[in-house]
């Protein structure tokens, strides 16, 4: 049944491309993707305007959110047009996908946004997030939301000091009382930016509270009775523009974020506390675990290093293939 559907909405794309074959194709132009649902991707031209794309083979991969890629329109009006290709990507937010693949959820970042709760920050998605970031050449910003729950930020100030102190810089806010907003609205400004985190955070909230056109809003969930815990309301990656410049990606929340292209040898170098205590370690392959004459596992000896990042560190580095 679900191999049917596929073969149908397969179908239906392919009458879609015979009539844009049909009608007068216009010439290449560039575009950007704001948005990719399923077959049809969402391309916007440089006044603004947007059209609702099919994908010539000739692209080589999926346009992703954030894309730039060279596209025609269609002469018959009806906001349609044709990718033929993808620009080179200054770089790509990724993750594991089902069965061993990987799932691209945007492309060409400024600023990845690692969404928390001030109730329960989970340090070990962050961590695999700052991973992520300092691989792909974004810059990482931690948002912690929903700080109007708490009585004092004192516990989030000591949770995340380690983090103060290599240099990331942590915004504290409510998307329900406007705490920290402003603060959080300047760094976006001439930037391109995506909210990542789980299921939940508030991203959808605080980005509404950017959007003048009530029918582009992102959907935003009641939280759950129990819980007290928002729910998945974005199922796939949007681009808004931002109305004090730049522009912001809505990703879909995750349960679990796993890292893709890391390998182990030099994962210890992308935890900014460890990578200058891993340089002199005896043996080029060191895991940081066992070995003798281990920078980092002196360092954490040391106190240099916090044995709570040294501990993330770790885990990753057994989630990770042999290879």
């Amino acid at each position: 049944m679900r191999e049917q559907r596929r073969q149908n909405q397969a179908d239906r794309n392919l009458l879609t491309w015979e009539r844009l074959a049909q009608s007068e194709i216009l010439p290449p132009e560039d575009g950007r993707v704001i948005s990719h649902f399923g077959y049809n991707v969402e391309v916007e031209d440089i006044s603004g305007s947007r059209f609702r794309c099919a994908i010539r083979e000739t692209a080589g991969q999926e346009p992703v959110c954030g894309d730039r890629v060279q596209w025609s329109r269609s002469g018959n009006a009806l906001q349609q047009g044709v990718i033929w290709s993808i620009h080179e990507r200054k770089n790509a937010l990724q993750r594991p996908s089902v069965g061993g693949h990987v799932q691209t959820v945007a492309a060409n970042i400024d600023l990845l946004l690692i969404t928390l709760t001030a109730e329960d920050p989970n340090e070990g998605l962050l961590d695999r997030y700052l991973v992520a970031a300092e691989a792909s050449a974004m810059e990482a910003i931690i948002v912690v939301n929903k700080t109007d729950r708490l009585a004092t930020l004192e516990f989030l100030e000591q949770i995340f000091q380690p983090y103060v102190d290599m240099d990331y810089r942590i915004c504290y806010v409510s998307a329900q009382t406007g705490q920290g907003i402003a603060e959080l609205e300047s760094l976006l400004r001439h930037k391109i930016s995506i909210f990542s985190g789980h299921s939940g955070v508030g991203k959808s909230s605080i980005i509404s509270r950017w959007i003048q056109n009530d029918a582009e809003k992102p959907t935003i969930g009641a939280s759950h009775e129990l819980s007290g815990q928002g729910r998945h309301t974005t199922t796939v990656a949007r681009l808004y523009h931002l109305p004090m410049g730049g522009s912001l990606i809505d990703s879909p929340g995750i349960r679990e974020f796993g890292l893709v292209n890391i390998s182990k040898g030099v994962l210890a170098h992308y935890f900014r506390d460890m990578a200058r205590h891993a340089k002199p370690c005896r043996f080029a392959n060191c895991s940081h675990e066992h070995e003798p004459a281990c920078g980092v596992k002196e360092a954490v000896l040391a106190g240099q290093v916090s044995q709570k990042r040294y501990d993330s560190m770790l885990r990753i580095f057994h989630s990770l293939p042999n290879t």
